[in-house]
C-alpha cells in the first residue's frame, strides 16, 4: 500500500504566502510609471571683479544660490528686485547662478568671467509660464517685517559681541532676535578713521567651518528679506547700527554663518562668524 504524506499546515501556508508575492511583484513589474521632463535653458551673463552686473527682475528676489563662491552677490539697497553679481577674483571658472522669485519664477544662469561684460545691466522680463516654485501659505508681510526691524534697531545689546576690529573700523554682531519666524540680527558698524567707508559688498552666508584641500568648499547664500539702515557707506568718525531680517535657519554641524563687510576699492575688509549655539539662543522680540 502506497503511503500517503501529510504536509503540515504552516508549510502550506508558506507556500502559498511566497506563491502570492511572487505574483504580486509580477504585476507591479509591468506596471510602468510615465512622466515627461522639460529643461530650462539657463541664460549666460558675464561677471568682472572690476565692474558690477546688475539683474533686473520682475518681481522681489526670494532666494539666490551661487555655484561657485568666487560669484559675490548682493541685493541692492532698498530695491528687492535688482541683484548686483560680481567676480571675486579673475580666476573664476565656469559656474551658475539660480534666483527665485516671490512669485515662484525660477531664473537659471550660465556665469563666465569677463573683464570687460559686453552687458552690465539686463532686464530680465516676466515670465509666462506657471509658477515654478511654492512657498508656504501666511507669510509676514513687508510692512510688518519693517516695524519688527525698528524695534530691534533701539535694543539694547543683548548678546556678548562677535567681532572684528581693523584699521580702526569694525564690525560687530550685538543681538540676534527671532519673531515670526524670522531671525534678525543686530549689527554695529564702526569707523573711527577720516576717510569714509564706501561698502561694495555686505554678505550673509553659511560656510564650512574648514575647507578640506581635497573637496570645495560649500557656500550657500543668505538673502536678507529687509536691511534697516545704511548699508552704501560708513561715514568718517561714525557709527551705524544695522538689521537684518532674514528667514529663520540654523547651522549644520562644522559650519558657520559667515557675516561679511567689503569696503569699495579698499583693504578694509571685514569678516564675522557666528556658531549655531548663537542663532538657536535668538530672543523674542517683544
Amino acid at each position: 500500500m502506497n503511503s500517503i504524506q501529510i504536509k503540515p499546515w504552516g508549510f502550506v501556508l508558506g507556500i502559498t504566502i511566497m506563491l502570492s508575492m511572487v505574483s504580486s511583484i509580477s504585476v507591479l513589474a509591468q506596471v510602468k510609471l510615465h512622466f515627461t521632463t522639460e529643461s530650462i535653458a539657463s541664460t549666460p551673463i558675464e561677471i568682472s571683479e572690476r565692474l558690477t552686473t546688475n539683474l533686473i527682475f520682475p518681481q522681489p528676489i526670494k532666494s539666490v544660490d551661487r555655484g561657485s563662491r568666487s560669484i559675490l552677490v548682493q541685493r541692492a539697497s532698498e530695491a528687492e528686485n535688482i541683484l548686483q553679481v560680481k567676480s571675486e577674483n579673475t580666476e573664476l571658472q565656469i559656474s551658475n547662478l539660480t534666483v527665485i522669485t516671490d512669485d515662484g519664477q525660477f531664473y537659471s544662469f550660465a556665469v563666465s568671467y569677463a573683464k570687460a561684460p559686453e552687458q552690465l545691466n539686463l532686464n530680465i522680463l516676466p515670465k509666462t509660464t506657471s509658477q515654478l516654485a511654492e512657498f508656504p501659505v501666511g507669510q509676514i508681510s513687508e510692512a510688518e517685517v519693517r516695524e519688527i526691524a525698528k524695534k530691534v534697531s533701539v535694543k539694547n545689546r543683548r548678546i556678548k559681541p562677535i567681532r572684528q576690529r581693523k584699521y580702526m573700523t569694525g564690525v560687530s554682531l550685538i543681538g540676534i532676535y527671532i519673531a515670526q519666524d524670522l531671525l534678525f540680527f543686530q549689527i554695529k558698524l564702526e569707523n573711527q578713521t577720516n576717510i569714509n567707508y564706501d561698502i561694495e559688498q555686505f554678505r550673509f552666508f553659511i560656510r564650512d567651518n574648514q575647507k578640506s584641500k581635497r573637496t570645495a568648499s560649500q557656500e550657500l547664500e543668505q538673502i536678507p528679506i529687509k536691511i534697516l539702515g545704511n548699508i552704501d557707506q560708513i561715514p568718517a568718525q561714525s557709527t551705524e547700527t544695522l538689521v537684518v531680517a532674514l528667514h529663520k535657519f540654523t547651522i549644520p554641524d562644522q559650519k558657520h554663518l559667515g557675516i561679511e563687510l567689503m569696503e569699495h576699492n579698499g583693504g578694509r575688509h571685514l569678516n564675522i562668524k557666528v556658531k549655531n549655539h548663537n542663532i538657536i539662543n535668538a530672543v523674542m522680540v517683544d
